[in-house]
């Protein structure tokens, strides 16, 4: 059995693709996922499965939408992939961070073409900092989230759906998976 942290796009933001994790627990339960914690508001379950990731995902999407009615895009991630993504994270260079309320991590369902890295990356964000290792990307906020330039349009030049969680919540997913 593997341990994965199914991260939900786009999942309680404003009033589109509401879920309780109430619900969201209960449906993992009732797919056989007897062990699925929800971690926030933001559509994060720890789980085991014995099948691949791609299947994995697949599986999670299709019991969202049967159960809860709605679309979602799940970016599935194993615990020793989240650990990685903890000891990974260029702004720190494996010391804690001065202010972690300026860290993100963008967690991508696939492999962005080159080209479209480097779109994404020669976009003019101002002063906040990014860099793409893998599927996953760095941020760095100079001021914070919610002054950024990295808008949708910036985003949509990777070419793969994304969903971004904090630094301090990334850190706890990484914590929870690799203790489940």
């Amino acid at each position: 059995m593997t341990t994965f942290v199914a991260l939900l796009r786009a999942v309680n933001v404003g009033r589109t693709n509401r879920i309780t994790m109430a619900d969201l627990r209960a449906a993992f339960v009732e797919a056989g996922h007897a062990d699925a914690v929800t971690h926030i508001q933001t559509g994060n379950v720890i789980f085991t499965a014995s099948n691949d990731a791609a299947t994995v995902k697949r599986d999670v999407e299709q019991l969202i939408t049967d159960r809860l009615g709605l679309t979602i895009t799940a970016i599935m991630r194993t615990d020793s992939q989240l650990r990685s993504v903890t000891q990974s994270n260029p702004f720190i260079a494996g010391r804690h961070p001065d202010d972690s309320s300026r860290l993100y991590v963008g967690f991508m369902d696939a492999h962005p073409a080159a080209a479209a890295v480097d779109a994404f990356t020669m976009s003019p964000i101002g002063a906040d900092e990014v860099r793409v290792v893998g599927t996953e990307v760095y941020i760095r906020y100079a001021v914070g989230a919610g002054t950024t330039k990295l808008t949708a349009g910036v985003w949509n030049k990777l070419g793969v759906a994304i969903t971004a969680r904090n630094w301090n919540v990334t850190t706890d997913l990484a914590r929870l998976a690799t203790n489940h």
